[in-house]
């Protein structure tokens, strides 16, 4: 029911590397270089990415910093070549490591530490650590080492959205906004279109515990600082709160009524199955990232369904209560930007980094350049150039792309940028939608043996709760036997993972 964290790396990450004791030049205490240059190791679809992005070169010119990006071949390949580049000796100036990876090579001499070169060299990038605890709580240790800056996403998440027309032919006037009346629009839906022995007005892809925030049964952190549920920032599913039942109920009864598609339940719906339901009718309301609505409407077939439309939900009230729902997290702790110990191009690294946190540097990073992809009108910045016309285009051609939720640089994030820079649909929604319905929970940094303890747990545990939930929703399972399922949960180790989850959050704090 809920995606852990991924451990690449780990195991190298666990094992010492062969000559790291000779690893130790450089020392975090001293930039080397000129000042000019570095080399930059990154997965080989980031780098096709970054290397047509026309905002890279004047970065780099801003920065008065050449970046030579490598291509470290595809992406999980990446993370598992570090162990032996880091042995050879032939790793490049700086590159991309998991957080497991950099809490276990930093403190052992392979990994700058950067702190010293940050309070020396870059005064942006030292202020804007202060400034925001939550970011200095994961990069810095509690010697005040910081072996590793990682990349920030802006606020996003999944919503729900649905067919605008057959809503209309359902005589739904407009997107249900509680889970009283989106349950009622779903039967009305399967009055009007039941007739269909294959349709069923809910449906999606991957897990279908996705609407947990509306009973408030997501796992967080309260404001006592107590971590309830298995923590996945908000966005998984707490057994313990009360009203997991009640949201447990609430799936059966749609099953029950043949409201939601029984293949999404059973987990045996492919992506390309369901995309073709969604745009042939067959279902009518889904929820996936919030850039898929715009996939749906580019790829219906218009002449077949000459009607085709969109809309989105807000996230759902419940018992005349908003409910809030967690955005997607603000930090990748598979993708923390290090610099190898051994390089001789620190000073390029460390000013290249402060021109991406001063206000020069995320202008361009976030708007591009003045006249060319950005104007400013009335005191506010505007882009000049088109997403329909730059982004996801064909590999080597020069473009215009602010993805900030791609890996290129550590650098802050923009989240009104991010908003402003999508396709004509998304605008429509995405900047109401973050801004008032969703809520950003922190990210949590584990030891090599919380990471360790936690994945061996959780290979246990997710399997089992996501078993018993399609058991208690079918039918097969009575939800009579809920506390013993929970009980059984605890006894297979959901209890534990939320302790270690507990002393990785007092540790932060």
């Amino acid at each position: 029911m809920r995606t852990s964290r991924a451990l690449l790396g780990i195991v190298g990450a666990s094992a010492l590397v062969v000559g790291l004791a000779g690893c130790t030049a450089g020392g975090g205490e001293e930039a080397t270089g000129d000042g000019t240059t570095f080399s930059y190791r990154i997965p080989d679809r980031f780098k096709n990415w970054l290397e047509d992005d026309l905002w890279n070169e004047p970065l780099q010119e801003g920065a008065g910093v050449d970046v030579e990006v490598v291509d470290g071949g595809p992406e999980d390949k990446h993370y598992q070549q570090l162990d032996l580049l880091l042995s050879s000796g032939d790793l490049e100036d700086a590159t991309v490591a998991t957080m497991a990876q950099t809490q276990v090579y930093g403190p052992q001499g392979a990994f700058l530490d950067l702190a010293p070169l940050i309070e020396e060299h870059a005064p942006n990038l030292a202020a804007y650590i202060e400034d925001n605890p939550d970011f200095k709580a994961l990069v810095q240790n509690e010697d005040g080492s910081i072996y590793g800056l990682v990349n920030e996403y802006p606020k996003v998440s999944i919503l729900s959205f649905y067919r605008e027309d057959m809503l209309a032919e359902a005589g739904i006037p407009e997107a249900p906004t509680s889970v009283e009346d989106f349950t009622e629009a779903l039967r009305a839906l399967k009055d009007t279109f039941g007739s269909d022995s294959g349709y069923y007005p809910l449906g999606g892809r991957d897990t279908f515990v996705n609407y947990q925030y509306a009973f408030a049964a997501n796992d967080g952190i309260d404001e006592a600082g107590d971590v309830h549920g298995v923590y996945e920032s908000g966005r998984g599913l707490d057994i313990h709160a009360d009203g997991a039942r009640d949201m447990v109920e609430w799936y059966t009864t749609l099953y029950s009524e043949g409201l939601i598609d029984p293949e999404w339940v059973k987990g045996v719906i492919t992506e390309e199955d369901w995309q073709t339901k969604m745009l042939t009718g067959k279902i009518s309301v889904t929820n996936d990232f919030f850039t898929r609505p715009a996939w749906f409407l580019a790829n219906a077939d218009t002449d077949t369904y000459p009607d085709y439309s969109i809309g989105t939900m807000p996230a759902l009230t419940n018992g005349g209560e908003q409910m809030m729902q967690a955005a997607n997290e603000r930090y990748n702790l598979n993708r923390v930007f290090v610099v190898n110990a051994k390089s001789q191009n620190s000073l390029a690294v460390i000013q290249f980094l402060d021109h991406l946190y001063s206000e020069e540097g995320q202008d361009t990073y976030h708007w591009g350049v003045e006249g060319e992809s950005y104007e400013v009108v009335d005191g506010e910045k505007q882009y000049t150039v088109s997403y329909a016309d730059n982004a996801d285009q064909e590999v080597g051609k020069p473009v215009w792309n602010f993805m900030q939720d791609r890996l290129t640089y550590p650098a802050p994030v923009s989240d009104e940028a991010f908003y402003a820079w999508s396709d004509d649909f998304t605008k429509t929604f995405s900047t109401d939608y973050f801004e008032n319905y969703l809520v950003s929970n922190p990210v949590l940094k584990y030891s090599t043996e919380q990471q360790e303890r936690r994945s061996k747990l959780l290979a246990s545990v997710d399997p089992f709760i996501d078993a018993e939930m399609v058991k208690f929703v079918t039918g097969e399972r009575s939800i009579d036997d809920w506390d013993a399922f929970v009980a059984e949960a605890d006894e297979l180790g959901y209890a534990e993972i939320t302790e270690i989850d507990q002393a990785a959050w007092d540790a932060m704090n």
